[in-house]
């Protein structure tokens, strides 16, 4: 028994100075770099944990009556349209978009849409069109505000509501 154990011992120690040949081999691999000029705004929030209240804020809404067209194409001019960019396209929209607003010196964009296309050259083209917009005359809200507000949140049944107060105007209607 001795013996038996004594050749299986030094039989895996043979096994284990067995001779290997290391073959190299050269492994293709392509990753594709794409440099995007990032730009993004970004708002603070206030967090439902807070142990504070917040008086509510108005603020009147001066849109532009000239429609804006703006095209991007210098950020992403180096972005091949591939299924794997096609992941990122909600990022690029914003990107466009963030750009169109600060081009017009804008808070907002009213009615905006963006049309996205391929280039001649497989890049990307995104056309942000809308009417600018710039918030003015912040106030504190007032009961009848608040009222407004509720009012319309009632109607919507909760949904997110803007709500509009009619033009004034001169001629009676």
């Amino acid at each position: 028994m001795r013996k038996l154990l004594l050749f299986a011992i030094s039989l895996a120690a043979m096994a284990s100075c067995s001779v290997y040949e290391y073959v190299p081999q050269t492994v293709t691999t392509t990753t594709a770099i794409h440099n995007l000029d990032y730009s993004e705004s970004s708002a603070r929030l206030l967090d439902g944990s807070s142990n504070f209240m917040v008086t509510p804020l108005i603020a009147d809404l001066e849109v532009r009556a000239a429609k804006i067209t703006y095209v991007e194409t210098e950020a992403f001019k180096d972005v091949l349209v591939t299924e794997e960019t096609l992941l990122n396209l909600p990022a690029y929209k914003r990107i466009a978009l963030s750009r169109a607003i600060k081009a017009y010196n804008a808070d907002i964009l009213v009615g905006a849409d963006i049309d996205v296309e391929t280039s001649a050259d497989y890049h990307f083209v995104i056309t942000v069109t809308g009417y600018p917009a710039v918030y003015r005359n912040f106030r504190n809200a007032t009961e009848a505000d608040v009222q407004l507000v509720d009012d319309a949140n009632e109607i919507s049944g909760g949904a997110t509501v803007t709500v509009v107060a009619p033009p004034t105007n001169t001629l009676g209607y």
